[in-house]
């Protein structure tokens, strides 16, 4: 099914997100790719439609614009660290199980891809917000009656190069990521690779999620399938 199918991607300004929409705009299998954003991406495409969102909370208001998607790619995050906790639940918990909504009644066929994290927490008992949270998010979207759920938990997400942060930080994880990658492939995984192994297991052969969860040697490997086939 060449170039037939529609996705939409959420956060598509971010590290994952931008990546995403790059991989779905080089795919042939993908007609159109619908971003929702708060401010433009700044670029143009002929498969690309730029669609703003005000309030992530109430995604209801481009209900519309997510009618006849075939797949979903919720990439929208923050950091716990410098957020208080009800907007972390918020941009964390509210916004995906919102879009999640839209999404089943308006394309009940879809596959809703979550972009999650490694170390996610679905028992509640973890001391860490973040993994607490998204924990809750997962088995809140588990229940939500989608149609088809696939959870990506990347680790590290190395970011492209029109996409690094500057800082000490940032210049040291550059430097160290090779050897990371290399030594613990389970720590750590390129953008690019992340975003071709989500869309692969939505719109292609997804047997390697355990539980409908994928974790960084699932992404890899269905990146390479993806790869191989370019």
């Amino acid at each position: 099914m060449t170039g037939q199918r529609r996705v939409v991607v959420f956060g598509a300004t971010g590290t994952a997100g931008s990546a995403v929409v790059r991989e779905c705009l080089a795919d042939e299998r993908i007609a159109e790719v619908r971003a929702i954003t708060r401010r433009s991406l700044g670029f143009a495409d002929p498969k690309l439609r730029d669609i703003h969102c005000a309030d992530f909370a109430h995604p209801e208001e481009i209900a519309h614009q997510l009618t006849g998607v075939d797949a979903c790619f919720f990439c929208l995050g923050v950091s716990a660290r410098g957020n208080d906790e009800e907007y972390y639940r918020e941009v964390t918990l509210t916004y995906p199980l919102a879009a999640a909504d839209v999404l089943r009644e308006r394309s009940p066929e879809h596959t809703f891809v979550h972009l999650s994290a490694g170390g996610t927490d679905t028992s509640g008992r973890s001391r860490m917000l973040w993994a607490r949270v998204k924990g809750e998010t997962e088995n809140q979207l588990r229940q939500a009656g989608l149609h088809r759920l696939i959870i990506a938990r990347p680790g590290y997400i190395h970011p492209a190069p029109d996409h690094r942060p500057n800082g000490a930080g940032a210049a040291l994880r550059r430097a160290i990521f090779p050897t990371v990658n290399a030594v613990l492939p389970g720590l750590a995984i390129r953008a690019e690779d992340l975003a071709r192994g989500m869309i692969e297991a939505a719109l292609g052969d997804s047997d390697l999620a355990v539980d409908g969860v994928l974790d960084n040697r699932a992404l890899r490997a269905l990146a390479a399938r993806r790869t191989a086939h370019i």
